[in-house]
C-alpha cells in the first residue's frame, strides 16, 4: 500500500490589508474607519494526512490599526452651549507569526486545488504612528489641540497609546494554480483588548482583511513508506 507524499514547501507572499479597529472610551462606543495597510513575508507548508497541512509563518504587517471619532454638546452651569469633536488615527505596524492548519481541496502540491485555513497569530508590535485632532467650541471660542507623533506602546494609560501584543483569529479561503502562483482572501479578529490598563469601558480591538499573491515551491517531497 502506497502512502501519500510529503511536501514541504515555502512561500514569499505580499498582498495589501483593509483594517478598522473598535474603540470604546469611557463606556461610550466611537465610530470607527477603515485603512489601507500592506503585508509581506513568508509562509511555509508541511503536508500531513493527505489534504491537510500545517502552515506557520512569518509577516510583516504595515499600517494596521484605523480611524476613530466622538463629538458630544453639552451647556456650562450659566446655559451656554459648548461642544467638543475628538479624531484620532492608530496607524500600527506588527511582525506577525500565524499558523495555520489548512485544508486542500487535492493531495498534490503541483495541482490546481483550492485551500481553506484557520488558526491563530501571535503579533508584535514594532512601530507605528498615532494622530489626534481635539476640537472644543466654547463661550464663542474655537480651540484646536493636534498630535502627531511615534505611537507609543505599554500599558500606561497616561503615556501610551497601545498595547505591544495582539493575539488574532484568523481564517483565509484560496486557489493555487499548477504553476505554484496562488491568491488568498484572509480575515482576521483581535482577540485582546489593546487599550493601555483598558477594561470593558475603554477597549481597543483590531480586525481586518487582506488579500495576497504568492508563490510556493517544493523544497522536499518524499514518500519513506511504501
Amino acid at each position: 500500500m502506497q502512502a501519500n507524499a510529503q511536501n514541504i514547501s515555502f512561500s514569499p507572499e505580499i498582498g495589501l490589508t483593509y483594517n478598522t479597529i473598535s474603540h470604546t472610551v469611557n463606556a461610550e462606543k466611537r465610530t470607527t474607519g477603515y485603512q489601507f495597510g500592506f503585508r509581506t513575508g513568508c509562509m511555509a507548508d508541511f503536508q500531513f494526512g493527505g489534504h491537510f497541512s500545517l502552515n506557520p509563518g512569518v509577516i510583516l504587517n504595515l499600517n494596521n490599526g484605523g480611524n476613530s471619532y466622538a463629538e458630544g454638546h453639552s451647556y456650562t452651569g450659566s446655559n451656554i452651549p459648548t461642544s467638543f469633536s475628538d479624531d484620532r488615527t492608530y496607524h500600527l505596524h506588527y511582525l506577525s507569526v500565524p499558523v495555520y492548519l489548512v485544508y486542500k481541496t487535492y493531495n498534490d502540491y503541483n495541482e490546481p486545488h483550492w485551500m481553506f485555513g484557520i488558526g491563530p497569530s501571535a503579533n508584535f508590535a514594532i512601530g507605528g504612528r498615532y494622530k489626534q485632532e481635539y476640537k472644543e467650541v466654547s463661550h464663542g471660542r474655537t480651540s484646536v489641540q493636534r498630535y502627531n507623533y511615534s505611537m507609543p506602546f505599554g500599558n500606561n494609560a497616561r503615556f501610551d497609546r497601545a498595547r505591544g501584543f495582539d493575539l488574532g483569529a484568523n481564517v483565509f479561503i484560496g486557489y493555487q494554480m499548477s504553476s505554484g502562483f496562488y491568491f488568498k482572501a484572509q480575515y482576521g479578529l483581535g482577540l485582546l483588548n489593546i487599550a493601555p490598563q483598558g477594561n470593558a469601558n475603554n477597549s481597543l480591538r483590531n480586525s481586518g482583511a487582506s488579500v495576497s499573491v504568492g508563490f510556493k515551491w517544493l523544497t522536499i517531497r518524499k514518500n519513506p513508506w511504501s
